[in-house]
């Protein structure tokens, strides 16, 4: 497969270069040890928030303080830790301090409900979780104090709060670093030293929108891997600063953002959650140079009303993903926030998360309608998903890959992880796309969301990728509704552009010579809003539920009566 070379900003010094290939091949533990001997006085972290700003040794110096916490709480090596919490510095130095004991993160959801966090808790077999005090509704603590009171998470042995005041039988992280007082520094190095690159790092669990979630288990090597040739791609380097606005609890925040950042030595400047008018401000006060997010997030930001109160110049580069991003606003990413080395990049959590990335050499349709070629180390192909025979190069089949980013398993679920990771390593994606003569993928949808209508495959990719061609439509999701006839039809959830008057009638008749006649929607919901995941993912299966009721005939729903 093509790689990036040939289309990357401008290289950093050689010694900033040599700096950076030395924390190359260490685990996250290794690697912040590295980071203090290599930039002891540079700032590592920002959270303007807070006031907080952190040299890479000042954070070197917090994780070892929980390092020696944990230790003293009795954590062993291998043993399993969930973070229940939104963007917040010790999220990230208990990523790091975890990691120096050969301890294993768990990341949760900050959305999980009372059942849910005890499901993520029992399933990964945490001894430990550290959570803030809770979050809109939710209330964390008392979540936790009622199922341990309730004996539902007998193997969790320490309620641990971060940036809030313990209910009984809690500890705050300050409790935890006063333990860990009686824990020499050594303790810790030996620890961080034993620690290898194919040895557990994170479990991150699957959004769940179909049956429980799974954990997928990542090492250190898929995390570093992974976030290090993305730092070579974007040509991250020690003057950089990169802005945190994706949550920490997803592959995008701890992974794509945080370690790509550290990898190579540059600032990361966190947001505790997204928030596009706090986003503006940190990239104006502290010139980000590079930005990650959904294209949501853009959307949000580059429609502020104080847009242009502030100063984006400084931004140079990013990444966008976790879904398609319509070409008008890659244009505006560009042109307006001064993002020229926006790319589009795809992956899913099992891949730690990249496999596919654009170039920003790439043009912006380019951008926009392919996810570009694999990353450097990792190999893709395409297979009937039945048969798994590979397909000729153009044809739509299971884009497929593997390479040193592929997740060991889902914890404790062989059957799952044998269903999942193939002979010779291949892991299934459960996408559907193509893959050219020359590298570039193009995702025509899930085999799952597919639509088979009478018997033709239908991908809704497809169909929305000429939808958003429409002026007046400013995003849409396409998904399948029960037919007695056809088995599934075709309907459209549209959200329109400011002051558009567009109606499913006029819309009909500018399908027609577009798109053939059975990859039309019957259905078409005007919405002005798409149920999505935290990490901002198009919930389809929530739009079949919602407007299951609905069908019959082509129908057009009010837009002010649905926020999807």
């Amino acid at each position: 497969m093509s790689q990036l070379a040939g289309s990357q900003a401008p290289a950093p010094t050689p010694g900033e270069r040599l700096k950076s290939v030395a924390i190359h091949n260490l685990s996250q533990g290794q690697m912040v040890v590295r980071l203090a001997e290599l930039y002891p006085e540079r700032e590592a972290l920002i959270f303007p928030d807070r006031g907080l700003r952190w040299t890479f040794q000042e954070f070197e110096r917090r994780t070892m303080e929980l390092s020696r916490g944990l230790i003293a709480l009795g954590v062993q090596p291998g043993e399993k830790v969930t973070v229940w919490a939104d963007n917040r510095p010790d999220w990230i130095s208990l990523q790091f301090a975890l990691a120096r004991i050969g301890a294993v993160l768990v990341t949760a959801n900050t959305g999980l409900k009372r059942d849910e966090i005890g499901y993520v808790l029992n399933q990964s077999q945490s001894v430990a979780v550290v959570a803030m005090p809770g979050w809109l509704d939710q209330e964390y603590l008392e979540a936790l104090e009622d199922l341990a009171l309730h004996g539902e998470i007998p193997g969790v042995r320490h309620l641990l709060v971060m940036d809030g005041l313990p209910r009984k039988g809690m500890k705050t992280l300050e409790q935890v670093v006063e333990l860990g007082e009686t824990i020499s520094e050594r303790e810790v190095l030996d620890r961080t030293a034993k620690v290898s690159m194919d040895q557990a790092a994170n479990i991150q669990y699957t959004s769940g929108t179909t049956g429980f979630p799974k954990g997928v288990v990542l090492t250190h090597a898929n995390l570093v891997e992974n976030a290090w040739t993305l730092g070579q791609a974007l040509n991250i380097h020690p003057e950089d600063k990169v802005l945190l606005q994706v949550p920490l609890f997803h592959c995008f925040g701890c992974a794509v953002t945080l370690l790509s950042t550290f990898t190579h030595g540059a600032t990361l400047v966190g947001l505790q959650r997204f928030d596009p008018l706090e986003a503006l401000r940190a990239i104006d006060l502290y010139g980000c140079t590079l930005i990650h997010g959904v294209p949501t997030m853009f959307h949000a930001i580059l429609t502020h009303p104080d847009f242009d109160q502030f100063d984006t110049t400084s931004l140079r580069a990013g990444v966008m993903a976790g879904a398609p991003c319509p070409e008008d606003l890659m244009h505006k990413v560009i042109e307006d926030m001064h993002c020229q080395g926006m790319v589009v990049g795809y992956g899913l959590t099992e891949a730690a998360p990249l496999l596919t990335m654009t170039c920003p050499s790439d043009s912006v349709e380019m951008r926009c309608t392919t996810v570009g070629r694999a990353i450097a180390g990792v190999q893709l192909r395409v297979v009937d998903p039945i048969t798994m025979q590979e397909l000729p190069a153009g044809e739509p089949g299971e884009i497929q890959g593997r390479g040193p980013n592929v997740m060991l398993g889902y914890f404790d679920r062989p059957e799952a992880t044998a269903e999942t990771i193939l002979e010779g390593g291949w892991l299934r994606t459960g996408d559907m796309a193509t893959l050219d003569v020359d590298g570039v993928v193009r995702i025509v949808g899930r085999i799952k969301e597919m639509i088979i209508r009478g018997g033709e495959n239908i991908y809704p990719a497809e169909v929305e990728d000429v939808l958003r061609r429409h002026p007046e439509i400013h995003d849409v999701a396409v998904f399948g509704l029960p037919s007695e006839k056809y088995g599934e039809e075709v309907a459209a959830a549209i959200v329109l552009r400011n002051g558009s008057t567009l109606d499913a009638e006029h819309l009909a008749i500018w399908e027609q010579d577009r798109l053939a006649h059975f990859k039309r929607p019957k259905y078409v919901f005007f919405v002005d809003a798409f149920p999505l995941t935290p990490s901002g993912k198009i919930q389809k299966y929530r739009l079949t539920e919602i407007f299951r009721s609905e069908v019959g005939g082509r129908t057009q729903a009010k837009r002010d009566s649905h926020t999807a």
